[in-house]
């Protein structure tokens, strides 16, 4: 939009010069020929001058600030308001930073202040959920922070004695109670047990191309094994819809396998299959088991 202005612009003071030449200059004037060639001349100039100028680069992700979210109730229009703060992408202990057990830190987030207002020494950062990693509940600042200012927030952590991921969550606060934004500190300690998952489903059957007097029943087999020990939720799904199937579940002691069933009604000659889904605790399909029926008088 800048350059097309500029190129109007100096359109028109060319016209107007070219034209006050013409005006005053008596029969010596550029005729009007002339004057169509300049114009021309000087449009050309402009735009190859234009088109050489390098593009200006799209933003890449190293140029957006990776900040914590805001507080939910907050929008990119608070901004403009008398309280809001930013994350400055300055923190110690970064998320999954590995402890030892009982050792003490200090967490610290470096936020700027973005609203309008000054943060007064009644501003704090105030525990809200999780762990609190023995901390105090509350922390103020400890000087006025004005618009544009930044402020360290730091507040002395203990690791928790047991292995474990842990994560508390905070959230900054005017001193008129204005929520300004929400963060957090995630911490591993020692080594702990990976989270309970099913890590396998392997499908059995005696046979994938099956002779048989139809109709008839066919079965699949499925192993799942986990991680740990847990509770598993899973649902079968079949090439005919697998009516009545409903979700169960089953107890896993340990990282164990068990084999669960399935049967399938076969009226006809075909290409079937069957699979499973594990609901707890991994949401996901695991593939599936294919098989071809031949049916015989």
């Amino acid at each position: 939009m800048k350059k097309n202005y500029t190129l109007i612009l100096t359109t028109v003071l060319l016209l107007t010069a070219i034209a006050c030449q013409f005006s005053f200059g008596g029969n010596d004037g550029p005729s009007e020929d002339e004057i169509n060639l300049e114009l021309t001349r000087t449009f050309l100039q402009q735009t190859q001058t234009a088109l050489a100028q390098p593009p200006t680069p799209a933003p890449t992700a190293e140029d957006t600030n990776n900040q914590p979210l805001p507080d939910d109730d907050q929008d990119e229009t608070d901004e403009e308001s008398c309280f809001f703060s930013r994350w400055t992408g300055v923190e110690t202990i970064l998320d999954g930073t590995k402890m030892n057990p009982g050792e003490n830190f200090i967490k610290t987030w470096t936020l700027r202040n973005a609203g309008t207002c000054d943060w007064s020494t009644d501003t704090r950062i105030v525990f809200e959920e999780g762990d609190l990693l023995g901390a105090p509940t509350s922390v103020k600042i400890d000087r006025v922070v004005r618009p544009g200012e930044t402020y360290v927030v730091e507040i002395p952590m203990q690791a928790p004695a047991s292995d474990g991921n842990y994560t508390g969550v905070w959230r900054f606060t005017a001193a008129d109670g204005t929520k300004m934004g929400k963060y957090w500190v995630k911490i591993t300690v020692g080594n702990p047990p990976p989270a309970f998952a099913v890590t396998s489903v392997t499908y059995y059957m005696p046979h994938t191309t099956i002779d048989m007097g139809c109709p008839n029943s066919v079965s699949i087999s499925a192993e799942i094994t986990t991680n740990a020990a847990g509770n598993v939720s899973f649902k079968w799904n079949d090439s005919q819809g697998c009516p009545g199937c409903a979700t169960k579940s089953t107890a896993f002691a340990g990282a164990e396998s068990k084999i669960i069933q399935h049967t399938m009604t076969i009226s006809a000659s075909g290409d079937y299959w069957a699979r499973i889904y594990i609901d707890e605790p991994n949401h996901q399909w695991f593939a599936q088991k294919s098989f071809t029926v031949n049916c015989t008088p």
